[in-house]
């Protein structure tokens, strides 16, 4: 059996090395900003045609410094096998864009679609950075440790918020005054109880983001060195889960169950072994945040029962899932191949004008979402991507040993989270859990290629 060790891959002490550990630490900062600072409630004082925000400079920044590199000779431009959907998926809204552009502009969507394709473009933007720049696995884990830490930080303070009604993010202009608060998250309650949000633009985002951590902060724990690290990151993995919970989001509990299933192909072991952990959370989740049990029992159990309530329709934004399935298919057909076109439907949270091609459908599916603005092309791309790293990171994960392949399976497990949390939720609405989720697929599939290159690959026994 073959074990990588994280610290033998290091390169050699080149110009190039310690470029690479510098863009580890820039890519960690990255993943904090994404984290920490909420998106679409603030931006930088500067006098733009568009919301100039942190994370959209810092990603510009790095952009123009990685691009000197490339002209240098000193990085080239990778995407982890999957050049062709990220290629796809970008080329794709972008003719939609266009091909649309008459059918938008009657609409009066000009901005919303270009601001929709721009959120678009970073996500690729960030993949390709982060896979293109880290040069060794401890680099990797370096920024897969910077997601953890982000994550924990963003659930304590979520579960302060459900306790207090308090939530911090709402306030950190007057901490950091080259911000500027463009509006505050709005509270979400069900059943009269408040859905915590966090630094998130909803909380079903939120709980997606925080349980997808959860099996990289399990990772953590697993390759901890020393029993109070390794308990340490052990209970961050129980305060990730407890505040993903407090969301109360059915999104969750489904993502879980996808998550247990990956984790069971990948490391049946590994994920038997912490099932003992499940009652003790329980236990923490019901002290910590009370009434999180019984909200999520309740949404289980809506008057009518889950099919029923999906099958209905509340106004005219809509929510029932399985109820919008069929006006979806029947815009999709207008326009099929390219759709109607990036950032023309409704979205959650926000107010804007009649879709480009008719009908008011607020898509809590990112995949009918998808094929219904990016026509087919772009609804192959997506599911491409993202079904894609998933099976790209499990079965390597089954032919590396020690902690590159745990590593492997961790994001194999939090990838197969959002793959299947994005049936429930249109999650290319929310920047901050769909850039968390490109920022780790990048990460697992670097992993998997320096696996590959650094000694031949054995299964796991």
């Amino acid at each position: 059996m073959t074990t990588y060790d994280l610290a033998a891959t290091r390169p050699r002490a080149t110009a190039l090395s310690l470029t690479s550990s510098a863009w580890a630490w820039a890519l960690g900062f990255l993943v904090l900003v994404i984290w920490l600072i909420p998106i679409k409630s603030y931006r930088l004082p500067v006098a733009l045609p568009f919301n100039l925000e942190l994370y959209r400079l810092v990603i510009i920044v790095f952009l123009f410094a990685w691009m000197l590199m490339a002209v240098q000779g000193r990085t080239q431009l990778l995407a982890g096998g999957l050049g062709v959907p990220l290629l796809l998926f970008g080329a794709g809204a972008t003719l939609s864009l266009l091909v649309n552009h008459k059918a938008i502009s009657r609409a009066g969507l000009e901005t919303q679609s270009v601001k929709s394709l721009s959120y678009l473009l970073s996500f690729l933007i960030a993949f390709v950075l982060v896979y293109s720049t880290l040069q060794s696995l401890s680099d990797v884990e370096l920024v897969l440790r910077a997601v953890v830490l982000g994550g924990v930080l963003v659930a304590i303070a979520g579960l302060i918020e459900e306790r207090t009604r308090y939530n911090v993010f709402n306030h950190l202009h007057p901490f950091l005054p080259f911000l500027q608060q463009v509006h505050e998250t709005g509270q979400k309650t069900r059943f009269g109880r408040l859905r915590v949000t966090a630094s998130a633009q909803h909380p079903i985002a939120l709980g997606a983001a925080l349980v997808m951590t959860v099996p990289l902060s399990f990772y953590v724990a697993r390759s901890a060195v020393g029993r109070n690290a390794r308990l340490f990151w052990i209970g961050a993995s129980l305060v990730l889960c407890g505040a993903a919970l407090a969301t109360e989001s059915r999104t969750v509990l489904s993502m879980i169950v996808v998550m247990a299933i990956v984790g069971l192909y990948v490391r049946r072991k590994a994920v038997l072994h912490f099932w003992p952990v499940v009652p003790v959370l329980l236990v923490l989740v019901h002290f910590a945040a009370p009434r999180t049990l019984s909200g999520l029992y309740h949404a289980l159990s809506p008057r009518g029962g889950i099919v029923a309530q999906q099958q209905l329709r509340a106004g005219n934004v809509g929510s029932g899932r399985l109820a919008d399935i069929g006006p979806g298919l029947r815009m999709w057909e207008a326009t099929p191949v390219f759709g109607q076109g990036p950032g023309t439907s409704p979205v959650r949270g926000a107010v804007v004008a009649q879709a480009a091609q008719g009908g008011q459908i607020i898509f809590d599916d990112q995949y009918l979402r998808e094929l219904v603005e990016g026509g087919l092309i772009g609804f192959i791309a997506l599911a491409w991507i993202v079904w894609g790293t998933v099976a790209k990171t499990a079965r390597a994960s089954r032919h590396v040993a020690g902690r590159t392949g745990d590593l492997l399976a961790a994001v194999a497990v939090a990838c197969g989270g959002y793959a299947i949390g994005i049936l429930t939720f249109d999650a290319l609405s929310f920047v901050q859990v769909t850039l968390l989720f490109f920022v780790v697929a990048a990460l697992g599939l670097r992993a998997a290629a320096l696996a590959r290159e650094g000694e031949p690959l054995e299964a796991v026994a």
